[in-house]
């Protein structure tokens, strides 16, 4: 099943390729992932039984609706793409911005936000996620002509395979938390970036920087230690590697599909890190 939303770093074009590093029997206990994003890898999974998280407390307002009001969600999100299909290309963007400002305005766990959250992110810039320091979302208007095709039967049945699935608006500590022996995880934290400055220690609006990849890969050997088999996906840097020194790690071939700009996308190697 395709990924609902577009999101930065997306797994779904190696899907297949991550999968070939998970371990046999990972489908036999709770799959945990905890870095929930687009979920490419979890729709592509379709785990007997999980648990998915994010500190993105919208995005997870996003599967709750989809997981338990999936219907009314269809409902709010189509009037909104025959509204933007209707109208002129002049006022294209400004409905836009009128969605965006909407969005802001709406509260976090309400169906509204959860609605204008598709709408915008398949009408913005790239398919960015962006927040200024105020927590608004700020990406521009993407200059689409035509509202994308709107996959009305991917919404139903991803919520049926969320019926078995737990949503927890969490951090990544506290999401393998009740993780025991037998469970998998699968970690896709905010890379770290291939260029650093002196001055470097965070790099999205929830500062994720150097020590929480710290403890990240100090969670994956505590995860070991508990009969728990994890694996991160990151990417191949210096750093990387001496971060993630303790475990294992193999290099894979990714497409990097989401960048501001054209020339920042392509191929690049990444990191499959495991703790087994």
């Amino acid at each position: 099943m395709k990924p609902l939303l577009k999101w930065a770093g997306g797994k779904r074009h190696i899907a297949d390729e991550l999968f070939k590093s998970f371990p046999e029997g990972w489908n036999e206990g709770t799959y945990f992932e905890p870095f929930i994003g687009g979920a490419a890898m979890y729709l592509h999974l379709n785990p007997s039984k999980a648990q998915i998280s994010d500190l993105n407390s919208r995005l997870v307002g996003f599967y709750r609706h989809v997981k338990s009001e999936s219907d009314a969600l269809i409902q709010g999100i189509e009037p909104i793409i025959e509204e933007f299909d209707s109208e002129s290309s002049e006022k294209k963007k400004d409905l836009y911005l009128q969605l965006r400002k909407r969005y802001n305005e709406s509260s976090t766990e309400g169906i509204e936000s959860a609605i204008l959250l598709y709408v915008i992110n398949k009408l913005c810039f790239n398919g960015l996620y962006r927040e200024n320091s105020k927590g608004g979302y700020n990406v521009p208007f993407g200059q689409k002509k035509k509202f994308p095709e709107f996959p009305r039967n991917d919404f139903l049945e991803a919520s049926k395979l969320l019926s078995a699935t737990e949503i927890l608006n969490v951090d990544f500590m506290k999401a393998v938390e009740n993780a025991k022996k037998g469970d998998f995880v699968y970690f896709d934290p905010p890379y770290i970036p291939l260029n650093l400055t002196s001055s470097f220690t965070s790099y999205n609006s929830n500062g994720f920087g150097i020590e929480e990849q710290r403890n990240l890969a100090n969670l994956m050997l505590e995860l070991k230690k508990r009969g728990i088999k994890a694996i991160c996906s990151n990417s191949d840097s210096k750093l990387t590697r001496e971060i993630y020194v303790q475990l294992n790690w193999k290099e894979i071939q990714a497409p990097r599909m989401v960048s501001a700009r054209a020339a920042g996308r392509g191929s690049v190697t990444e990191l499959v890190i495991s703790n087994f």
